[in-house]
């Protein structure tokens, strides 16, 4: 975690002492799919970010250095607890009481993207913070199947972690919008640390999904 606080600042410090004759800011969200330990199957995710990009002309192509922040939710969590007591219901059709929680972490990327013609790719990291949050009641179910789940409790999930992204993607200039665009953005997320504090739950989560987002271009700043 510390490393990426240092690579923040020598960022923050090299876009200030850059000669900026451009950048852009975009809104992007998207809809993702994770793996990870004990979930329940359907694990379906989103993010919403705001992002600040740099760019870099080259000779070929174009190389440019991005932050910002995003929130993500992984997906979620249930919980299936026994409410049976003795000499209660039939030991067949129990009453169980299902509780979930989500999956959601707010995170500062880091990324690094060269672009040639109309398409990029990306690499970064990103200091990502668990949002705790308490269980939610989603209702009662009677079906014994789920009773050899495991409990996992919110507690369970490590706060601070730090993740790995790798993109591609297409950029699409708006018709008569010079500095509007559009892009589309197939990406894939891995936190290097498990997401469990918890040694036997351990399990360092995959993530991959499309991003689609809007960007604004600020260009030729130089001239008066």
């Amino acid at each position: 975690m510390k490393n990426l606080f240092v690579i923040l600042m020598l960022s923050a410090s090299f876009m200030a002492t850059a000669q900026i004759n451009s950048f852009s800011v975009s809104v992007d969200g998207s809809i993702l799919f994770s793996e990870y330990a004990m979930s329940r199957s359907g694990n379906a995710g989103t993010t919403v970010g705001v992002r600040l990009e740099l760019p870099f002309e080259l000779p070929v192509g174009q190389l440019a250095i991005s932050t910002g922040l995003e929130m993500s939710n992984y997906g979620k969590q249930y919980n299936y607890n026994d409410m049976r007591t003795v000499g209660g219901e039939d030991p067949g059709f129990p009453v169980i009481d299902v509780t979930r929680f989500d999956y959601k972490y707010v995170a500062i990327p880091v990324r690094l993207k060269y672009t040639w013609r109309m398409v990029y790719a990306q690499v970064g990291v990103k200091a990502e913070r668990f949002q705790k949050q308490d269980l939610v009641a989603e209702g009662t179910m009677s079906d014994p199947a789920y009773l050899n789940k495991p409990l996992l409790e919110v507690d369970d999930i490590r706060e601070k972690n730090v993740s790995t992204e790798f993109a591609l993607g297409v950029n699409v200039q708006m018709p008569n919008r010079p500095n509007f665009g559009i892009y589309f953005e197939p990406n894939v997320n891995y936190m290097t640390k498990s997401i469990f504090k918890n040694s036997t739950l351990e399990n360092n989560q995959l993530s991959y999904g499309l991003k689609i987002g809007l960007k604004y271009n600020f260009k030729n700043l130089k001239k008066s």
